[in-house]
C-alpha cells in the first residue's frame, strides 16, 4: 500500500473523508486484515497472545469506525493494536524457529550449575531494566546456553515490551560478506546498526567464526559500541574462559590449550571489556543435544529388536 499502519493522522483523514459506503467497504476488504501465520516449531502468538482475527470488535481488520459530530473516522482498535505491537515485537526478535518454544518452563537441568544459571536467568528478567551488567553463558554444548538466553529475551518482550533481538554469530558473518556482493538485498549498515542499537542483543555462539581481522573487527565494532552506550547484552559462547589444563606436558600441548580460549578467538582488548560488561554464568553437564540423539537411536535398535523377534515367531508358527 506504501502507507505507514501505525496510526500518523494524514492517513486517518484521507479515509475518513471517504463516503459511508466506501469506508466499510474498506474495512471489509482490507489487506491489513491479518492471519495468524505459523512456523515450524511453534506461533509466534503462543504464550496469551490472540491474533487479529479472534477480535469480535473489528473482525479482524485492527480498526474500527468511530463517529463524533456525524463524521466517521477509522481508529485503531484498543483491543487489538496492543497485542499486534506485542505479535510485531517477537517478530523483529528473528529468534530462529527452532528456538521459538523454548522459554524457562521448558528448561531441564541435569547438573547443579544448570539450575543456578536458570535461577539467576530469572531473576535478570525480574530485575530488567535495573540490571548493572549482560550475562554471559560460558560453557560445553548441548547444556542450555541458548535456551536460557532465548527464554531471557522472550519473556522480557512478553512481559516488557522490550525491543530485542537474536544474532547468531555465523549467520551474522555470513549476511555480512553477502552484503557486499552486488545483488545484496541489504547494506553492511543495515545489518550491523540494528544490533548496536536494539535495547537488548542476544548474542548466540561468540567466538565461534574463524578468528581472522575482519571478523574480530565486526564483533568489536557491535560489542564495543554496546559497552559504550550501557547496553543490554546477553551472550554465549563454547569457548573455555580460561586455559583447559593441556592433556600431556609437553609444550606444544599448552600452547594449543592457550590459543582455544575465548581471549584468543575474539582478542584480549575485547575479552577485557566483556568480563567487564557482563557478569559470567558457568554452565556444565551432559550434552542435550548428544542424549536425544542416543534416546532416538536407542529406540530405534530396540523397535527392530522386537519386529526381528515378532518375525521369528511369526516363523516358527507357520512352520
Amino acid at each position: 500500500m506504501g502507507c505507514s499502519h501505525e496510526g500518523g493522522s494524514g492517513y486517518e483523514l484521507g479515509i475518513a473523508d471517504l463516503p459511508q459506503p466506501t469506508i466499510r467497504s474498506f474495512l471489509r476488504l482490507s489487506p491489513l486484515r491479518e492471519r495468524p501465520g505459523r512456523r515450524k516449531g511453534g506461533d509466534l502468538a503462543k504464550g496469551g497472545l490472540k491474533t487479529t482475527e479472534s477480535c469480535s470488535a473489528c473482525r479482524g481488520s485492527g480498526w474500527l469506525v468511530e463517529t463524533e459530530n456525524s463524521v466517521e473516522a477509522v481508529v485503531p482498535c484498543p483491543e487489538c493494536r496492543p497485542k499486534e505491537g506485542l505479535k510485531k515485537l517477537l517478530q523483529k526478535a528473528a529468534i530462529p524457529p527452532r528456538y521459538f518454544d523454548r522459554g524457562f518452563e521448558e528448561y531441564s537441568w541435569h547438573h547443579k550449575l544448570q539450575e543456578q544459571a536458570q535461577l539467576r536467568a530469572i531473576a535478570y528478567v525480574e530485575d530488567f531494566p535495573n540490571v548493572p551488567r549482560g550475562l554471559l553463558f560460558a560453557g560445553p554444548c548441548g547444556v542450555g546456553k541458548t535456551h536460557l538466553s532465548v527464554a531471557i529475551l522472550k519473556t522480557l518482550i512478553q512481559e516488557k515490551h522490550v525491543h530485542g533481538q537474536f544474532v547468531d554469530e555465523a549467520e551474522l558473518l555470513r549476511r555480512l560478506q553477502y552484503s557486499y556482493g552486488p545483488n545484496s538485498p541489504e547494506t553492511e549498515r543495515e545489518v550491523m546498526l540494528p544490533l548496536s542499537e536494539v535495547e537488548l542483543l542476544v548474542w548466540d555462539d561468540l567466538g565461534t567464526g574463524r578468528p581472522t581481522d575482519w571478523v574480530r573487527e565486526t564483533i568489536r565494532t557491535v560489542l564495543n559500541h554496546r559497552y559504550t552506550y550501557n547496553k543490554a547484552t546477553i551472550l554465549s559462547t563454547n569457548w573455555p574462559l580460561k586455559p583447559q589444563a593441556a592433556k600431556s606436558p609437553t609444550s606444544r600441548s599448552k600452547t594449543e590449550a592457550m590459543q582455544n580460549t575465548l581471549a584468543e578467538r575474539i582478542g584480549r582488548r575485547l575479552f577485557s571489556r566483556i568480563m567487564e560488561m557482563c557478569e559470567i554464568i558457568e554452565m556444565d553437564g551432559p550434552d542435550f543435544r548428544t542424549d536425544i540423539h542416543k534416546e532416538g537411536h536407542d529406540f530405534e535398535k530396540k523397535t527392530r529388536r522386537r519386529q526381528e523377534t515378532g518375525e521369528k515367531r511369526q516363523s516358527k508358527t507357520d512352520n
